[in-house]
């Protein structure tokens, strides 16, 4: 064996004895930090003029007793004890012989564990583990000690057991623990269940409501104010009828209504919050999970819903990934909420440590096909190509773009028409930003032909880009084309009313989550960059994966 140059020679048992605690100090940043091996060594070399080879460093930490993988049995014995601790109200830290485990690092282990060790961890959060009988002694979880403020000091810190816990922070907590116990029981009494590939999935109640809402946002953008007020009407009186039969989404359907209207007008969120308390209230029973939720929601209002909307996003999605990674098929649900992922982790309301683990779990796992995270990536693509038009970049969404209209031409004219109908929408708007008159002009004729054809002349996303075409005329100062237009939108949009009227519901059913064409709410680019580096880096590994 060769050492490298400029040294003299590999660490000896003695240098071993003089750096083993700063070396066990970086071996715990493997563990918690998500550093590698080669990181640390090269620290060494570096700083320390220490060299060793992976194999010696290996043998080292074998017989220091420091262990990088984290077991199977002390997995679910932590989850069993955070299960516990969490019902009597209590925060967790755990501790893996004597060794703090970070948070992060747990979430990844559940999102990558296999099936089975999945659902020993799902049946020790419910109860339901009659076979884990004995605790593993290595394993400790406690109470995380309270950090005094940089002023304090060992004089006058004083902190009061009884301490009451601030409303603002109370609320958050309750929230989650409502929604864990309603989901477990959603899926566990069969209420919610994963749709095969060619099922409508479970989830399309809340996709057509909220698609609906987001659509009247955007007739009213496009001065279409009348009518975008009657659809929001609409969306308001078959909130009930979300609330009787709630499927899967429907409480983050819900909680984004109100930031995607408080993003418009905040009288137009409280108006909501008010209605929908107060619905819910006359509808369900004073115990139903969700009267217990708009109680404390009510608490703090939508200041607080502002606040609060990140952490319950990933709690409640953290939890929904889990029951999907417990399964081993290849569902409707799957797509669908690979997708919720990247718009919620877009807005900044997922951490990148969830969305990547949950993502990256998904395709590793097979939960979602190949094709599908291709598919999932050109979605990521088009938010970035909106992105970039909202900092009117329109040269940067126009090379966007083009790489996904590259991608659906490899493909059969008649699949991912809303994909198809998204691309034409980014066409138009990037002729508009780059003030190409005429080319805008056939890129709106072009937009109202493909919605037309696959959606029909009434169905909403033909209505809501008859708007923005007809919105786009009366800027240009193309008052014959506007006129006409508008005359043809009055006569189907009374069409659409009436057809709701008849069917007391919407029109039309939205069975997938990506139909709307715009962002609801704002999306940060260097988010949504993250979403399309880390889908290429997936599909990536999945390529050289044997």
């Amino acid at each position: 064996m060769t050492t490298p140059s400029g040294h003299n020679g590999w660490a000896t048992t003695d240098d071993w004895a003089t750096q083993r605690p700063y070396i066990t100090t970086l071996c715990m940043s493997i563990l918690d930090e998500n550093r590698t091996l080669k990181e640390i060594m090269k620290i060494m070399q570096e700083e320390h003029q220490f060299f060793a080879t992976v194999r010696m460093y290996k043998a080292r930490f074998q017989k220091w007793g420091i262990e990088k993988k984290i077991k199977a049995e002390e997995a679910v014995e932590i989850f069993r004890q955070q299960t516990a601790r969490a019902a009597a109200g209590k925060p967790t830290v755990a501790y893996i012989r004597g060794r703090r485990i970070d948070p992060d690092r747990l979430q990844r282990y559940r999102y990558r564990a296999a099936p089975l060790v999945s659902k020993k961890i799902l049946n020790v959060e419910k109860g339901t583990d009659e076979q884990h009988s004995s605790r593993i002694s290595q394993v400790v979880c406690r109470t995380p000690s309270p950090s005094p403020s940089p002023d304090a000091t060992d004089s006058n810190l004083s902190i009061s057991p009884r301490m009451e816990e601030p409303t603002e922070l109370k609320v958050p907590h309750e929230c989650m623990q409502i929604l864990r116990n309603f989901i477990h029981g959603a899926f566990d009494s069969g209420m919610w269940q994963m749709a095969s590939e060619s099922d409508h999935a479970e989830m399309n109640g809340a996709f057509t409501w909220q698609h609906y809402v987001a659509s009247s946002q955007g007739l009213i953008r496009h001065g279409r104010v009348k009518e975008g007020f009657s659809l929001l009407g609409l969306c308001m009186d078959q909130y009930k009828l979300q609330l009787r039969r709630p499927d899967s989404m429907f409480w983050l359907a819900t909680y984004k209504c109100v930031m995607v209207l408080a993003s418009q007008n905040d009288g137009l969120a409280d108006g909501f919050i008010d209605f929908a308390s107060k619905l819910t209230s006359l509808i369900l029973p004073p115990g139903h999970p969700f009267n217990q939720l708009w109680s404390r929601v009510m608490m703090t209002g939508l200041r607080g819903i502002k606040e609060h909307a990140g952490p319950l996003f990933e709690s409640y999605l953290d939890l929904w990934g889990r029951h999907v990674n417990s399964t081993d098929t290849n569902t409707n649900n799957d797509v669908q909420g690979a997708f919720v992922f990247i718009q919620l982790h877009s807005t900044g309301l997922l951490s990148y440590n969830l969305f990547e683990t949950v993502i990256q779990g998904m395709i590793a796992g097979k939960a979602i096909s190949r094709e599908a995270a291709e598919f999932l990536l050109q979605e990521a693509r088009f938010r970035l190509a909106l992105s970039y038009l909202t900092r009117r970049r329109p040269k940067k969404a126009d090379s966007v773009t083009k790489e996904i209209i590259t991608w659906l031409d490899s493909k059969p004219s008649e699949e991912y028409v809303d994909l198809r109908c998204k691309a034409a929408w980014l066409l138009f708007e990037v002729k508009q930003r780059k003030g190409a008159q005429a080319e805008a002009l056939r890129a709106g004729r072009d937009l109202l032909k493909i919605s037309q054809d696959n959606y029909g002349p009434t169905h909403i996303q033909t209505l809501d880009a008859m708007s923005a075409v007809e919105n786009y005329c009366r800027k240009i100062g193309a008052t014959g084309a506007a006129e006409q237009m508008g005359k043809d939108f009055d006569s189907r949009w009374r069409t659409f009313r009436d057809m709701a009227d008849q069917r007391l519901n919407f029109p039309d059913e939205i069975h997938q989550p990506w139909y709307y064409r715009s962002i609801e709410l704002g999306e940060k680019e260097t988010k949504v960059e993250e979403a399309v580096k880390l889908f290429e880096r997936c599909l990536k590994l999945s390529d050289n994966s044997p």
